[in-house]
């Protein structure tokens, strides 16, 4: 007896079921990939622009110019760095709707936010929701160290409190400037060698010194001097003094400066680093490290041709810069608008005590106790031969270090910028 057959499946049928729920799962999952990879991009997009926003902003606390206004800035400048971003495509929105710049003063601290504006989905708008929204956000401060990246072999004293006047502050103005005096060569508004005030630190005069008070960038000259080449918010500006060319074996009288080379303008690691050579060559170097507290060789008076040709070098990387005391800023620079963090004349240099290391031409070493950036004045004489005895000036740009074991903090550390969110 035969058992009857059953009838043939059709498995070509099935096959393709199996294959369409195949090919929509796929898609579907190719879709929600697109979706995924989509908004990932734009989250990075939009917190890689908050980042840059962010850091932008903090600048603004490094800004040195005590009249620039750091909140209004900071807003600016993280806004400035935002529209340069694009997320998903679409230039960042920087209206108050999209992008909130907070700035936090007293924490030094600027917070970017950014509500992206909804972007079409293709997987999701099939469960409802055809769009989505993101939000980034960065802050960034300021911190504090106590060293800097890239200094110049000079240091420099910190200013102090001269009562002495008129025998050394001649003009008043209770900052050590020059007079102008005429005949042999001078010339009027220039501060030419043989008018270095003659200021010497001595207690026994009533000199004092305290770098929250006295020292430079503090407020204690404001209401000194004549505008605009003298009268100077926290001394911004201002002309200060650096290095002489001649001495005077204690003749003030003569066409010399004063007792000026007692004061140190060199330092390094060790002896060998102030030979004349080395002080030539590291003038003329990109940037080493310096930092307050610490101790380092120091020498002074001396090695002055090698030197003063290495600063006239210097100097004439950017040849036509020139400070304008009307703008207090400088002008005719080759890098423009970026003379500030460009120009081979801007350097930072440290600062010392002048109640520890004044007026001591035996001592061998030195240590700051804050740092300050400059701008190098060009000496009319410099022709780099050696030959021109003009003192070497510079104009004050603001602390960037402070607060060694040898003075009281006169500012802020170095700064520098960081990424907290």
């Amino acid at each position: 007896m035969s058992m009857p057959r059953l009838p043939r499946l059709n498995r070509a049928g099935a096959t393709m079921v199996v294959a369409a729920v195949m090919i929509l799962m796929f898609l579907s999952m190719a879709a929600l990939a697109i979706d995924y990879g989509m908004v990932k991009t734009a989250k990075a997009e939009a917190q890689r622009a908050m980042d840059g926003a962010a850091l932008a902003g903090a600048c603004a606390f490094i800004e040195p110019d005590p009249t620039f206004n750091k909140d209004s800035g900071a807003r600016a400048r993280a806004k400035e760095i935002a529209v340069q971003h694009t997320v998903h495509r679409v230039i960042v929105d920087t209206s108050a709707a999209h992008l909130t710049v907070a700035v936090d003063l007293a924490a030094q601290k600027v917070t970017a936010t950014y509500t992206v504006p909804p972007m079409a989905l293709w997987f999701a708008r099939r469960f409802g929701s055809p769009t989505m929204g993101l939000t980034a956000i960065a802050a960034a401060h300021v911190e504090n160290t106590n060293s800097s990246t890239c200094m110049k072999p000079v240091a420099i004293p910190d200013a102090w409190n001269n009562p002495g006047q008129p025998t050394e502050d001649v003009n008043g103005d209770h900052s050590w400037n020059y007079t102008d005096k005429p005949g042999r060569g001078h010339t009027d508004g220039v501060w030419d060698e043989g008018e270095t005030e003659p200021w010497t630190f001595d207690p026994s005069q009533g000199d004092t010194y305290d770098s929250t008070t006295t020292g430079w960038g503090s407020g204690y000259r404001n209401g000194y001097g004549v505008a605009p080449t003298t009268l100077k918010n926290k001394d911004y500006g201002r002309q200060i003094f650096v290095q002489a060319f001649t001495s005077n074996n204690g003749n003030n009288n003569d066409n010399s400066d004063g007792n000026i080379p007692s004061y140190y303008y060199s330092w390094g690691d060790d002896g060998t680093d102030n030979s004349a050579q080395s002080l030539h060559d590291r003038i003329l170097a990109a940037c080493e490290p310096g930092e307050v507290q610490h101790t380092y060789a120091a020498s002074n008076g001396a090695k002055q041709k090698k030197v003063g040709d290495a600063w006239d070098e210097l100097i004439n990387r950017d040849p036509n810069a020139v400070w304008d005391n009307s703008s207090n800023t400088v002008i005719n620079s080759n890098k423009g608008a970026n003379w500030l963090t460009q120009s081979d004349r801007v350097v930072v240099v440290g600062m010392y005590n002048p109640s520890v290391y004044s007026n001591c031409s035996s001592c061998n070493t030195i240590s700051f106790n804050n740092l300050a950036r400059i701008f190098l004045d060009k000496r009319p004489c410099g022709s780099g031969n050696g030959a021109c005895k003009q003192p070497l000036t510079a104009h004050f740009l603001g602390l960037v270090g402070g607060g060694g074991e040898n003075g009281n903090p006169s500012g802020s550390l170095v700064k520098k910028l960081v990424l907290i969110k």
